[in-house]
């Protein structure tokens, strides 16, 4: 009977020592703050996954040691959130990644899904301001999430980062080979829209896009033509209150790599640090 007992004190002083260490781990979660810092938030294109900005995070890492710690907030089918990592109240510059589970979703779905994530981390972390990257169609998602969802109570977007996005879409008779154009070749419905509700952005944000140019001729990354991301000027050009672009060229400038070309991170980190 007695080692029964004992048995049964040892499993309850285990089970009382794994709470306590519980309680703490939580309360460690609970009190990290971001207020100080400046994290920043990703946002893969069409098809991407956990793993479509891991190389530019470890590289910017290690390269220019400004941010520590990163974590994935995996955006399920039915808008739940699921928290991948952790932060501390000790993380500087943390990279947020944001992934789809239906990564194939329209631009304002997903626009919607950045809001809650935003949100989420507004309340679980006290971010108070951020800056964003977005690849493709995350760039999309990003400036439609700017535009229309963003309000006095969310944290502010400093900083935005669209890498080969379509503002005017992917057909190349709209978009004409130039980069020094004033207006594209025809306006796509979509991008008539974001122009017009250009208006409701932060007028202190600051916006740098970037171009990918296979061939040095202006014409496209392979999938998104350099002019339809360039339309980004005439999105945020009289909006914001800096607006700059780069054109990367060379085979390693095609589309889905434009986020793994070393040149692009260094235009990237020099803008976001």
């Amino acid at each position: 009977m007695w080692r029964k007992l004992a048995l049964f004190g040892g499993c309850f002083f285990v089970a009382v020592a794994l709470f306590g260490s519980i309680k703490a781990y939580s309360a460690k979660l609970k009190d990290v703050d971001l207020s100080d810092t400046t994290p920043i938030v990703l946002v893969h294109g069409t098809h991407g996954t956990a793993n479509s900005f891991n190389g530019m995070i470890s590289r910017i890492t290690a390269t220019y040691g400004k941010s520590t710690d990163k974590v994935i907030v995996l955006v399920k089918k039915d808008g739940t959130l699921e928290y991948q990592g952790m932060l501390s109240d000790k993380s500087k510059n943390p990279f947020i990644q944001i992934v789809f589970e239906n990564n194939d979703a329209p631009i304002d779905q997903e626009a919607e899904w950045v809001d809650a994530v935003i949100k989420d981390i507004q309340k679980k972390y006290n971010v108070t301001q951020y800056n964003a990257i977005g690849h493709s169609n995350g760039g999309l998602a990003l400036t439609t999430y700017a535009e229309e969802l963003a309000d006095d109570s969310s944290p502010m977007m400093e900083k935005l980062v669209v890498i080969g996005t379509p503002f005017n879409d992917l057909d190349a008779d709209d978009n004409a080979a130039s980069t020094d154009f004033v207006d594209v070749t025809n306006r796509t419905a979509e991008l008539q829209k974001y122009i017009a509700d250009s208006s409701n952005l932060d007028a202190n944000l600051k916006v740098l896009s970037i171009a990918g140019d296979l061939d040095n001729d202006s014409v496209s990354d392979g999938v998104v033509p350099v002019q339809s991301a360039l339309a980004s000027r005439l999105i945020f050009d009289d909006a914001v209150v800096d607006y700059s672009e780069q054109v990367v060229t060379g085979s390693d400038a095609q589309h889905s790599d434009l986020h793994e070309n070393t040149t692009v991170d260094a235009i990237v980190a020099g803008f976001i640090y």
